[in-house]
């Protein structure tokens, strides 16, 4: 079978280019002939990050040039039409295809009448941010979109849900049922970490405002006696950010930008993990840190209220409530150290196998 993966950017390297990865793999080591639609990236860059070397050499590749708006203002739909328009000069010049996976955001579902399987973060994903709802300016500006993405929405075949907070949206929002399948967790990365383990507490992930990592500087200004660490990686878009964060932090805060092995390391030293973002579509990260022994303190919303259950972690609503249970965590060894250990058995749960194995099972319908 012959299938079209489309992820424009690759670039990013977060929790959706995992997706990619693993969908990629599944359906090489099932013998199909693999294409991916992307902007160009940095393929050795993005396999020594993630740990794949060698991943994409039977990969036959559809790339085209990053996208740069030409104004700063309409940014949703001058990507919207760049992608589409570069997604269908592709479909004119590839062979057939008998399935279309779409990894990225149903913005970037070709034009096609073939076969389409489309995996959801959260679908009209501007739609949900709170700062815009009730704008009735922005909901004019965003309605075309809306009428865009329900018309590509009625073209796929199937829909898959990161976690059951999307599939809800996915309801709510298109009327479609969908099924969750947790995304790959390459939490055998984190076994077997030496120890030991130290006053240190980390988040980790893609620096950028949605991420809310200004609560997470905020609330080691409150625990200036305990180091925490900021681990990621910026997009040219948010290197602002990322500027303003070093600008405010305290000196017990630590930036490292760096490739995950180095992250690992640190996961391997650090008692806590804190995750700041507001309705977290899944929260791979926080499977990750589980896995190295990391007790999570999460924000209460989205997707994370399903990786972190009362027995192996916390979870908060205001900064304040995660200072208190950052502070007595560090503070009550016996309790942080039960609470790993059912950390490390819970991110079993989340194993790359599981992912693939749903993957699997869905390119064999199609193949048949």
């Amino acid at each position: 079978m012959r299938i079209l993966v489309v992820h424009p950017r690759m670039s990013v390297m977060g929790g959706g280019e995992r997706v990619a990865i693993h969908s990629v793999k599944e359906a090489l080591r099932e013998g199909h002939e693999v294409y991916l639609a992307t902007e160009k990236f940095d393929v050795d860059r993005f396999e020594d990050f993630f740990g794949v070397q060698g991943l994409f050499k039977d990969v036959r590749f559809f790339t085209y040039e990053p996208f740069r708006p030409l104004v700063k203002k309409a940014v949703l739909y001058q990507r919207l039409v760049y992608n589409q328009l570069r997604l269908r000069s592709i479909l004119s010049k590839a062979p057939a295809f008998d399935l279309v996976l779409n990894t990225a955001e149903v913005a970037n579902q070709p034009a096609t009448r073939v076969a389409s399987v489309q995996y959801c973060y959260f679908p009209e994903y501007f739609s949900h941010l709170e700062s815009w709802t009730g704008n009735e300016l922005w909901e004019a500006y965003y309605w075309p979109a809306k009428v865009f993405y329900h018309e590509r929405v009625e073209r796929i075949d199937r829909l898959l849900a990161v976690s059951n907070f999307t599939r809800g949206f996915v309801r709510q929002l298109w009327g479609r049922d969908s099924t969750t399948l947790y995304p790959p967790c390459p939490i055998d990365l984190y076994k077997h970490l030496p120890g030991p383990k130290e006053d240190l507490v980390i988040t980790v992930g893609r620096i950028s405002p949605e991420k809310r990592m200004d609560l997470f500087v905020q609330m080691a200004r409150s625990l200036p006696e305990i180091k925490f660490a900021i681990i990621g990686s910026a997009t040219v878009e948010s290197e602002s950010y990322l500027r303003r964060l070093r600008d405010a932090a305290p000196s017990n805060v630590a930036f490292v930008i760096a490739p995950l092995r180095k992250v690992r390391d640190m996961l391997g030293r650090a008692k806590l993990y804190v995750h700041c973002a507001r309705n977290e579509h899944f929260g791979i990260t926080i499977v990750e840190a589980m896995a190295a022994g990391c007790v999570p303190v999460v924000h209460d919303s989205g997707g994370p209220r399903e990786i972190v259950t009362d027995d192996v972690g916390y979870r908060w609503t205001f900064p304040a409530n995660a200072v208190s249970q950052i502070s007595a965590l560090v503070k009550d060894e016996i309790s942080r150290t039960e609470m790993s250990d059912r950390c490390r058995s819970r991110a079993e749960m989340f194993r790359p196998e599981a992912f693939e194995s749903g993957i699997g099972q869905i390119l064999s319908g199609y193949a048949t």
